[in-house]
This record gives C-alpha cells, sequence and structure tokens, in this order.
C-alpha cells in the first residue's frame, strides 16, 4: 500500500477574532496553492484509491479540493483520527481497515501527520516529518501491525508541487 500524507494548505491564522481554531477555514491563497498542489500531485501519479481527512474545516477543504481535481471519482472519507485529538493508535486501527487498498490519501495537521510518518518510516514518532503547509509525502507500507512499518518513496514541499501543477518546467 501506498499511503500519501498531505498537509492542509493555508488556513485563517488562529486567534482570529470570532474563529474558534477548531472552525478556521482556507483563505482564498490556501485554495488557490492547493488547487495548483493538487494537480502537481495528479501530475506525479499521486492519485488514491481513497481520502481519508480530518473533519476540520481546514484539512476538509483540502482534501475536497484534492478529490475534486483527480479527476476520477475518490471517496473521501471523514474521520476524527486525523483530527488534532486523535491518537495515532487510532487512526493505524483505520488504516488497517482499508488493507486491500493500493493507495490511500490522508489530510490532516501538523505534528501528527509528522509523527505518522516518522514512525512508520523510521520506527519512532520522535522522527517526526516536517511538512510545510500543502506539502506531501509517499511512504511504502510494508507491513500493517502491530505498528505500520515502511520506506520514505518521496517528501515534496508545496513550492514545487505548485510548480508541477503550473506546468513550470
Amino acid at each position: 500500500m501506498i499511503l500519501y500524507i498531505v498537509r492542509h494548505s493555508d488556513a485563517v491564522p488562529g486567534g482570529t477574532p470570532g474563529i474558534e481554531d477548531n472552525e478556521r477555514p482556507l483563505t482564498e491563497k490556501g485554495i488557490k496553492k492547493m488547487m495548483e498542489v493538487a494537480r502537481g500531485l495528479r501530475r506525479i501519479g499521486a492519485v488514491p484509491e481513497l481520502v481519508l481527512s480530518s473533519p476540520l474545516p481546514r484539512a476538509r477543504g483540502t482534501a475536497e479540493i484534492a478529490v475534486a481535481e483527480f479527476g476520477v471519482r475518490v471517496p473521501l472519507n471523514l474521520t476524527d483520527t486525523l483530527a488534532p485529538t486523535g491518537t495515532r493508535t487510532e487512526f493505524y486501527r483505520e488504516l488497517r481497515q482499508h488493507r486491500r487498498l493500493a493507495a490511500i490519501m490522508i489530510v490532516g495537521h501538523m505534528p501528527s501527520l509528522g509523527e505518522i510518518a516518522g514512525e512508520i518510516a523510521w520506527g519512532s514518532s520522535d522522527a517526526c516529518l516536517e511538512f510545510k503547509k500543502g506539502g506531501a509525502c509517499a511512504l511504502e507500507i510494508s507491513r500493517l501491525e502491530p505498528v505500520p512499518t515502511g520506506t520514505l518513496l518521496w517528501l515534496l514541499p508545496p513550492a514545487i508541487l505548485r510548480d508541477l501543477g503550473s506546468g513550470k518546467e
């Protein structure tokens, strides 16, 4: 299984008056950037069979943009396991439910995404990968139990994905 991990795009800043942290939506700039990132992901073949996303608006919006860009029907499931209050153990349990799929994309938040990637690739959540907003990586999962293990295939910052999406050479 290939696991694509995508951090949500630029959102309204935390602490914005009248907007709770768990309700922060993507900014117009974040939406535009994510459309380019999603085109870049499609262009390099990072199109999953399923997208799992945190239900928070900034992650859900990011996932919806990606799914719309893929050009094929890809189901999008919202899961609290990828919300900031979720745990890696809960997420791994959910991931195992989809073991028959060849590729899954998850969309969520730091630091949990980085901890998931570090634990899968290097055996420790302390080996956290840093994702910029809109950044992504691909991991090839070799074992799902008891804790997923695998190999980091690539880690791309959003600027490179946007360049790929815009057709720049």
